[in-house]
């Protein structure tokens, strides 16, 4: 992704820039704001900050591309930073800075903000302090009038070399001078889980449009996009399954806020155009954390973290009135121990189990429980667990793809530099180590199917579904509770092995997906989710359940990408107009790197380079173009 050129710059080593209390900036803003903001969310004293590496040097701050994980993500006592250890990072990083301020005394206050390089103060959104720009540690003065109680705060900062610094002080009504701003008056969210994940991570640059170098930021063309929750509702959406009379079947996760996952039949969603008509009904509650279900032979069974379970009704009314355990597999009480899924054929359900992690990501070593990162095959009648395929790490979706095969999304990791999307067989094994050994670790590794390169498409992909109808017939198409939307693959194969090209299908949607189901009336239902913390899809809800319906409209968009000896025959949805069919050789960009799994969490580009294109070629129709590339090797993910 292309940043903003390095300009030469004065080297702070030899003193050409103030030292760190040497300067203040007398400019003073006084800003109005909101009197009092509504209450936060449970909270806990300080302030969260989150580091960027961007590994290149900007002049003013940017903006992040949406959906990327911090790489430094730590709750911190007071804003007073002044070394690299604070930070996590050396040089050319963004950080972020969120929380609350808690106001004892309504009037004006002001704030001193110190910063080397530039930063900028909100406070309940307006800007208090614009102290953007290359410079050393100097500070800037504003003001803002606030009113008792809690008022949100960010700071955005970014590091160009040299020193590091943010500071954070106030002058609160009655004060006679400036003094840190304390940790009593600072809080954030309580319980968030921090997740991190290394590498660099990218501003959006100029040019950039969504879909071309961003997310995309609306609903494609070629869906309705319909809501589907009464008010009041609000599931985090775990599984999803149809019943033979078109209800649809829903469980929730359970474990925002320490609260148990439930199971909701849901009637009138096929014909809905709003959320009144849309009838729910809770069946089951009290179970731990789960992420499938499925109707089979006239009753619901849903996959719990530690079992399969069966719910029971005995009265006609749909409600369980008491459950059966099916089975039970390796669990040692992770909060990370998923069991997500969920498929079901010929008397067997088939699910994935996810590892142990430490807080932040990192794999859990020794796992408290054996044979985690695994495919698992349960007999329905016995309830016997068998062990398809191994070295997954999040195996957060499972679906049926071509010739019925089954599928499954993993989320970056250790040995995962980045997601991807696998097909399982047998005794196959995806590279995720365990200690101790999973029973395919012997195994050699099998590619994915699709490399998901992270923030860039995905972030934490969720189940996919293979699409029977329209112009994409065949191909699987897969959400994602960070990145967000739906994602499309196409998939052929070469060699007797799948593989295939990844491309941005929707965005607009409530919250990030993860769930989605082809309802039996050919649209696509999505069930959302999120937490505390940065898993979620920023700005979105944290639960979500709505439908996209394909509307019969023709949107240019690419059918397929298909590997021919020396490059790859793109397919559209309509022919290229004429205009855009002329020196189509100069319209293709390409390049190519390839991934090195290793123990870490997540990994880099390597061997990353640019692609001549040799020659774009239209077919008669114009609707096919033959893009021939110079250098192009196997074993690379080419954008």
């Amino acid at each position: 992704m292309p940043f903003p050129a390095r300009k030469s710059r004065w080297s702070r080593t030899t003193g050409s820039f103030f030292s760190a209390a040497a300067l203040i900036t007398t400019a003073f803003t006084s800003v109005a704001a909101p009197a009092q903001a509504a209450a936060p969310p449970p909270q806990e004293p300080g302030v969260t900050l989150r580091v960027y590496d961007l590994q290149t040097a900007l002049t003013r701050l940017c903006t992040l591309k949406t959906g990327q994980t911090p790489n430094i993500d730590k709750l911190m006592p007071t804003i007073d930073w002044t070394a690299t250890a604070d930070f996590g990072l050396g040089d050319n990083f963004l950080s972020e800075v969120t929380g609350n301020i808690n106001i004892t005394t309504a009037g004006i206050h002001a704030f001193r903000l110190t910063s080397d390089d530039g930063a900028r103060l909100r406070i309940d959104n307006a800007v208090v302090v614009d102290h953007d720009g290359l410079h050393g540690a100097t500070a800037k003065d504003g003001s803002i009038q606030l009113g008792q109680g809690y008022h949100s705060l960010r700071i955005d900062h970014f590091d160009a070399g040299g020193g590091q610094q943010v500071t954070l002080q106030w002058q609160p009504p009655g004060a006679t001078g400036f003094s840190t701003v304390p940790n009593s008056a600072l809080s954030t969210d309580a319980g968030v889980v921090r997740v991190t994940a290394p590498g660099r991570k990218d501003c959006e640059a100029a040019g950039d449009t969504p879909g071309d170098g961003l997310p995309l930021t609306g609903v494609h063309p070629g869906f309705t996009l319909a809501n589907l929750r009464p008010t009041g509702f609000q599931p985090q959406v775990s599984g999803m399954d149809w019943l033979p009379d078109g209800r649809l079947a829903i469980t929730t996760w359970g474990g925002s806020n320490n609260q148990l996952g439930e199971v909701h039949l849901l009637s009138n969603v096929t014909g809905a155009t709003s959320p009144t008509q849309v009838r729910t009904l809770k069946i089951a509650s009290g179970l731990k954390e789960p992420m499938g279900i499925k109707y089979v032979d006239g009753k619901l069974y849903v996959s719990e973290k530690h079992r399969l379970t069966e719910l029971n009704d005995t009265n006609g009314d749909w409600v369980t009135d008491n459950v059966r355990a099916v089975a039970t597999w390796p669990f040692g009480g992770n909060f990370h121990e998923f069991a997500f899924g969920m498929l079901y054929q010929d008397g067997s359900f088939y699910l994935n189990l996810s590892v142990a992690i430490n807080y932040g990501g990192a794999t859990t070593d020794p796992q408290p429980a054996p044979n985690r990162g695994t495919t698992i095959k349960v007999d329905k009648n016995t309830g016997a667990v068998s062990y398809i395929a191994g070295g997954l790490r999040t195996p957060h979706g499972i679906g049926w793809g071509p010739e019925g095969g089954i599928f499954v999304t993993d989320n970056q990791g250790g040995w995962l530099p980045s997601s991807k999307l696998v097909h399982i067989k047998q005794d196959r094994f995806f590279n995720h180590y365990t200690n101790p050994d999973g029973p395919f670790d012997t195994r050699p590794v099998t590619a994915p199917v699709l490399w998901l390169p992270q923030n860039e498409i995905a972030n934490s992909p969720s189940n996919p579904v293979q699409l029977t109808t329209g112009p994409f017939a065949g191909q699987m198409v897969f959400g994602d509770v960070t990145y967000g939307g739906l994602q499309r693959g196409f998939l052929e194969k070469v060699n007797g092995e799948y593989q295939g090209a990844v491309f941005r299908m929707t965005q607009g949607l409530e919250a990030g997906v993860n769930r989605i189901s082809l309802g039996p009336d050919g649209a696509i239902y999505t069930g959302g989710i999120g937490a505390g913390g940065n898993w979620g899809q920023p700005g979105k809800l944290e639960f979500g359940l709505q439908k996209l319906t394909p509307n019969g409209a023709e949107a240019f968009d690419i059918v397929a990408m298909r590997a021919v000896k020396g490059g790859f025959e793109l397919e559209y949805t309509q022919p290229l107009s004429t205009q855009t069919a002329q020196d189509l050789v100069t319209k293709y960009r390409a390049t190519q790197w390839r991934y090195q799994p290793t123990a870490a969490y997540g990994g880099p580009k390597i061997d990353q380079q640019a692609l001549t294109v040799v020659s774009a070629t239209p077919s008669a129709d114009r609707k096919k173009v033959t893009v021939m590339l110079s250098g192009l090797q196997s074993g690379r993910v080419v954008h």
